[in-house]
């Protein structure tokens, strides 16, 4: 029996990661009140005069008032596409600074807030893959490694899925595959020759210092970039290996037999990912089984609304009971 596994920001909660809703407050904790980043005061700018006029901000709890920063990142975005200037104080070419600014505040916050740790995760992934038939599969909209660590840790290296599928060459390559399907802190993308580069280690919030010494692995060019698709309804998936790791998840769920969402809130600014699992589900249409784990009932509907009544729904998050339940439950 074929599993997938869809994992959410809900389940990276769980090892201490800041979801969409309280990330601007942890971003300030870690990232201002601990220590001075140049780059990222245009944030805090930003903030200020969000409401029209200087809003001081003292403390993380002020940032409370604000909306989420998957909301921040949609009016931004927005802007820029239809080529406006928010504000005098922010036109387009301080709105682009902003932007590249905020990718950089996702990528140092997880940095900091996640640390090497040997959690529910860890568990989970080690008991799913020594009681599975089949190699799982995991696919990911997180940018952090939790997972990737949890997959090593059991003993297995990870196939990201950079060149396309390889599962008739998984089974013997001690390889578990793992697609992140909006990029990852350990990535780093060559803008040269196009190639993804995988690291053992967080990288991404390095490639934002003007100091960067990280070099693409395939052609030794510099400039790398991080690989952090922001959180906005105005996605860019436009690099070639990320499009190819998009497939590869395709494909597993296509293939799968039974499909766990853990964690993940099925937003509508989402609209690809729905898309590309409704799209994999019916080829081939068969009988499968979706298990849904989150302990929101608002997002748990919307999943029966998407993918029908037969949706097995769990109101709870990633907790040790959980996935000893759910763990036992994929023993064949």
């Amino acid at each position: 029996m074929k599993d997938v596994y869809v994992f959410g920001a809900g389940a990276s909660a769980s090892e201490g990661a800041p979801v969409v809703s309280n990330f601007l407050r942890i971003a300030y904790r870690y990232l201002k009140e601990k220590g001075q980043d140049a780059d990222l005061e245009i944030v805090w700018d930003f903030l200020e005069h969000f409401y029209g006029s200087r809003v001081e901000i003292n403390s993380y709890r002020d940032l409370d008032r604000y909306p989420g920063i998957d909301e921040i990142f949609n009016i931004v975005d927005c802007y820029l596409l239809h080529n406006q200037a928010f504000s005098a104080r922010f036109p387009r070419s301080r709105l682009y600074e902003l932007k590249m600014a905020l990718v950089k505040l996702i990528s140092a916050t997880l940095d900091r807030s996640l640390q090497s740790s040997n959690g529910i995760h860890q568990s989970f992934v080690a008991q799913v893959i020594n009681q599975a038939s089949d190699l799982p599969t995991f696919i990911s909209l997180n940018y952090d490694v939790v997972l990737d660590r949890a997959i090593r840790g059991a003993g297995f290296e990870t196939e990201y899925g950079f060149y396309g599928n390889h599962s008739n060459d998984l089974a013997g390559s001690g390889k578990i595959p793992l697609y992140k399907l909006h990029g990852s802190l350990n990535w780093s993308y060559c803008p040269l020759c196009g190639e993804i580069s995988e690291h053992n280690e967080k990288v991404a919030h390095l490639l934002f210092s003007q100091s960067n010494t990280i070099n693409c692995e395939n052609c030794h060019g510099e400039n790398s970039q991080a690989i952090i698709i922001a959180p906005t309804l105005y996605k860019s998936y436009n690099i070639s290996r990320l499009n190819n790791v998009w497939d590869s998840a395709a494909l597993a769920i296509s293939r799968a037999d039974r499909l766990f969402f853990i964690g993940y809130s099925l937003a509508p600014a989402d609209t690809s990912i729905i898309a590309m699992v409704k799209r994999s589900l019916n080829a081939p249409d068969k009988e499968r089984e979706v298990v849904v784990i989150n302990p929101n009932r608002q997002t748990c509907q919307r999943y029966q609304r998407m993918f029908g009544e037969s949706c097995k729904i769990n109101y709870t998050g990633f907790t040790r009971e959980m996935f000893e339940k759910i763990s036992a439950s994929t023993t064949h």
